[in-house]
């Protein structure tokens, strides 16, 4: 679960619908993108990815390297299979937290007999879509807090031409980064350090 982590640096105590916005999209014969925009956020400093991160790359060679392209050129093919993936696995695996699959407060990993937490899911679904084709660069890891319910949160983010999208594992739907009820406080960068926001 991210919640040790993101309280310690923050100080605080089945189609799924873009498959389905995609295929109408293409049997218009459009291939506009849809509305996004590239997530900007004023940056406090630089810090080392999370100890816990840090860990389950250690483990796994290879899950945490950040190749290729780090935006993807938008595409309707591209968000299907980027949609695919994101519902794929949400609706694969349940949300358990780390404490009852194993038995720890804080472990990153990937979903285990098809149960994980929030970063797990993220995780996998990176994973997917390394497998799939997609240039790992351009697939970062992020850690918020929500917005009124202010629980911990981690998502992955998909940085493309058509803006900056969200794999949330409570929503199949990709939406742009300023359209979730989260406030950003981490963004892992493609040189493998993270980004702090300055919280609002």
């Amino acid at each position: 679960m991210c919640y040790t982590w993101i309280m310690r640096s923050v100080g605080l105590a089945n189609i799924g619908f873009p498959i389905l916005v995609g295929l109408l999209v293409a049997a218009a014969g459009s291939q506009a993108a849809p509305e996004c925009i590239s997530m900007q956020l004023p940056v406090e400093g630089i810090d080392a990815a999370p100890e816990k991160y840090r860990e389950f790359c250690a483990t796994y060679d290879g899950a945490c390297d950040l190749e290729g392209a780090s935006s993807l050129a938008w595409s309707t093919q591209t968000h299907l299979k980027i949609g695919r993936i994101n519902t794929q696995v949400n609706q694969e695996n349940t949300t358990v937290s780390d404490w009852d699959v194993n038995g720890l407060d804080d472990v990153w990993d990937y979903p285990s007999n098809c149960q994980g937490d929030c970063e797990d899911f993220a995780l996998e679904k990176r994973r997917l879509l390394v497998e799939n084709g997609l240039p790992s660069a351009s697939l970062t890891m992020a850690i918020a807090f929500h917005e009124t319910q202010f629980f911990p949160h981690a998502v992955l983010l998909v940085e493309t031409s058509a803006g900056t999208w969200v794999l949330d594992s409570f929503d199949d739907e990709m939406l742009c980064w300023n359209a979730v009820p989260y406030i950003f406080t981490h963004r892992e960068r493609p040189d493998g350090q993270w980004a702090r926001f300055i919280l609002p």
